[in-house]
């Protein structure tokens, strides 16, 4: 995970602004919670760039999840699931 402190031409102080991700693969940037696609598959997290689906930031989750392991279960069904169609699903650069 990449963050960087951007600080504005004028010279104004920019310490309130978010971090901010960049995408190693294709160079997009967006705020931690700007666009980026977040999926919880167990105790882990990964964000994915939302114009090439590289993993940009995989973490482990810190929290229990209040629902109890039958709803994680549950979610991770939903997102292999969701991983899986993505291979069939157009993409836009081709």
């Amino acid at each position: 995970m990449s963050s960087t402190h951007v600080s504005s031409p004028s010279g104004a102080d920019t310490s309130d602004h978010k971090a901010t991700l960049f995408c190693q693969d294709c160079g997009h940037a967006s705020p931690v919670d700007g666009d980026w696609t977040v999926r919880t598959v167990g105790e882990r997290q990964r964000l994915r760039c939302p114009d090439c689906r590289s993993v940009v930031d995989d973490r482990r989750v810190r929290e229990p999840t209040p629902e109890g392991p039958l709803r994680r279960y549950v979610d991770a069904v939903g997102d292999y699931w969701s991983a899986w169609t993505a291979l069939f699903r157009p993409r836009a650069d081709c």
